[in-house]
């Protein structure tokens, strides 16, 4: 039961692929941006918080079918295929592993505690915006048509407690087969290094923009950066014109990757080896560019 407690966001078989110890795979580098000094820490107690994904019923009870679906899924980590993409240059226009890694990465972006936050700060916004009206509206009209609104759940919504706002939630990310198709539509490629240098944290499945905001998956300058272990970072993009099935070099562009991940992280790095020796590479990386 403590370990059904704990629900992990980040889940474990993923992060043994970044392992401190990679003969043992127990232990992992983590960094917070907030405070306190690098930590080798147990990959059981990094990104998790009690009953994430357990809500309880109206009976009082936790429900732990999502938490068990969820156990499911992580299983895919263990695959020979997800093995293949982490060490061999297999075709990334295989069917088979857009499928796999297109789940696992839309998943795992929808299952974090960021997309509960903002799901929960929608909610407030919405019953602020309507508690204001003198009277909720019964229809709207979009693209010349009259579609009526069914308000009788309204009070439900409006008095919605956390455990109700998680459940929300938790349906929304059940539906993550729209964010997978999605990302297998895009155009793949992958970076990788020869020396485990790739960091990962606690927000590993990240969309970014030249505007350093999000712009909405759709958006044809949007990437989404994924690290798969520490010698490769997946790429989906809107780049068609490029190979839909390229391998590339990091390089000396290697740093500023992990300095991506890193400012989009919500807390915390995770990675193989100290966090002294990437913050140095980042800060050399940004040294040369100009901006320290």
């Amino acid at each position: 039961m403590g370990k059904m407690k704990r629900n992990h966001w980040v889940p474990q078989s993923y992060l043994r692929a970044f392992a401190a110890d990679p003969d043992r795979r127990e232990k992992i580098w983590r960094f917070s941006k907030e405070s306190g000094d690098p930590e080798l820490k147990p990959i059981e107690n990094v990104a998790y918080r009690h009953y994430l994904y357990v809500p309880k019923d109206e009976d009082g009870r936790r429900d732990y079918a999502f938490e068990e679906q969820l156990s499911k899924l992580e299983q895919w980590f263990g695959e020979d295929l997800w093995k293949l993409l982490l060490t061999e240059n297999i075709s990334l226009a295989e069917g088979t592993v857009r499928k796999m890694a297109s789940l696992l990465a839309a998943v795992m972006y929808l299952r974090n505690p960021k997309t509960l936050d903002l799901s929960n700060t929608v909610h407030r916004q919405l019953v602020a915006f309507y508690e204001r009206l003198p009277e909720l509206p019964g229809s709207f009209r979009q693209g010349g048509k009259t579609y009526e609104l069914d308000t009788s759940d309204w009070e439900k919504f409006r008095k919605a407690d956390e455990e109700d706002l998680k459940r929300n939630w938790i349906s929304g990310v059940r539906q993550a087969t729209w964010l997978a198709e999605f990302f297998m539509r895009m155009r793949w490629a992958v970076v990788l290094s020869d020396k485990p240098r790739f960091i990962t944290t606690d927000h590993p499945v990240t969309a970014i923009h030249p505007t350093l905001d999000f712009q909405g998956f759709a958006n044809p300058q949007t990437m989404v950066i994924f690290p798969l272990s520490p010698h490769r970072l997946l790429i989906m993009d809107h780049r068609k014109e490029e190979s839909p099935d390229q391998y590339y070099e990091a390089g000396d562009a290697l740093p500023s990757w992990n300095t991506i991940l890193w400012r989009n992280a919500i807390e915390h790095m995770f990675c193989s080896r100290h966090p002294d020796e990437v913050l140095a590479e980042i800060d050399a990386d940004a040294k040369r560019a100009g901006f320290a």
